[in-house]
This record gives structure tokens, sequence and C-alpha cells, in this order.
């Protein structure tokens, strides 16, 4: 008995170990270099209704859960490092590095690819009901789609003191002034929504049911 405990136990971390992290073998993305120069403006994208029935805390230490309205949790996940910069929907900041907010159960990417703006000059609207999470390691953007439980990390092409800036064809990934130096050119990157297509489609698949708990408690809870 206790041999058969041990050997399932062994089969179960080696299983574990193939897995992996969550965010091992991120795809490299064809991100475009340039030093910034003066770009026109961008007209800023009206915020969608912080509201909805699912909630998604996100602690410190990079532990994040999403939580329907009853508090059964959904998903449960880490990030890679600790969380530094969040951004809601087509790129609207959230103040701190942690929190709780409230996310809509229907959304764009949850109606699938054909409800996306493709051919709309302004794709952030498509955007509605996401999570964007830069952590302190600053390799791996994570994106959360809580209306399905879906996660994807976006590899980043280095650099540090990053920030983000959601155009309407395209997402900025800037590295400051701070970082580059006194006097010289502030750099970005560039990287069209279109691009982004095959993990949008992933973000809009609902992701299995979670495994139900015990007789008890059939559920997970807080």
């Amino acid at each position: 008995m206790r041999l058969g405990s041990f050997f399932l136990i062994a089969a179960t971390l080696a299983a574990q170990s193939t897995r992996g992290l969550p965010w091992d073998g991120t795809p490299n993305l064809p991100w475009r270099a340039a030093p910034a120069g003066e770009r026109p403006g961008t007209p800023p994208l009206l915020a969608a209704p912080a509201t909805g029935p699912l909630r998604v805390r996100l602690d410190p230490d990079g532990a994040l859960k999403v939580m329907d309205a009853k508090g059964i949790i959904l998903l449960r996940t880490g990030l890679p490092g600790r969380p530094q910069k969040l951004w809601r929907d087509g790129g609207h900041p959230l103040l701190g590095t942690s929190g709780t907010w409230n996310f809509p159960a229907q959304t764009p990417l949850r109606n699938g690819i054909g409800a996306l703006p493709l051919g709309l000059p302004d794709f952030r609207p498509g955007l509605a009901g996401i999570l964007w999470v830069l952590d302190d390691e600053e390799r791996l953007l994570t994106v959360v789609h809580p209306a399905t439980s879906r996660v994807v990390y976006l590899a980043l092409p280095g650099g540090t003191g990053l920030d983000l800036e959601f155009l309407p064809d395209q997402l900025i990934l800037h590295q400051g002034l701070a970082v580059a130096g006194i006097g010289r050119p502030r750099h970005y990157w560039s990287l069209p929504w279109l691009n982004l297509l095959p993990q949008f489609i992933l973000l809009g698949t609902p992701a299995p049911s979670p495994k139900p708990g015990t007789a008890l408690q059939p559920f997970p809870k807080e």
C-alpha cells in the first residue's frame, strides 16, 4: 500500500516536471525595434465599465485567481515574477501592483474571432475584458481573459524599465528614458494586433471546467 503510494507520488512529480511552468516554451513574437521620435498622439479609448460577475484577485507575490459571483475559483495560477504594471481592456492603466477587480462574463473575444474589429481602424474595443500584467522580470507579458479562464504569455524583446502603450493598430513597448540614459533616444518596439490573432483565438476558447472537490465542498472556494 505504502509502496504503491510512493510510486503514485513519484509519477505525479515526474509528470509535473515534464510539463514545466505554464510559460515555458512561449514563442518569440515579431517585435519591430526603432528609436522613438515624436509620434502623433493617439485619441484615448473610452473606458469599458469595470463591472461584471467575475472577480479577479492579484496578490503582490503574483498569485492570481478568477472567481465567479458565488466565490467559486475558476482559475488559479501565478505570474513569472511579481506584478509591476497593470492594464485592463484596451490599455487603461490600473493603480497599484495588486488588487481585486470585476470583469464581464461576455466579451468580444468570448464571441469568437469573427466578433473582433479586424477591418476597423481601431482594434482596441475588441480587447474589452482582458487583464494585462507586466511583472518585475520584464521578459513576459501575462494576458488574462477572465471570461474564459484563459491565460497566455507574450514574450518581450528584452530591456528594463518597460512600459506599454496601446495604439489603435498595434501594441507599443517602451524603454524609458531613466534606463536608456539622459540625452539618449527613448527606444520602443511595436507589434501589430493582427500578429496576436493566434493568442486571441486561444484566449477566446473557454477553458475546461474546474474539477469538482469533495462531497463536503463540491467546488473550490477561497
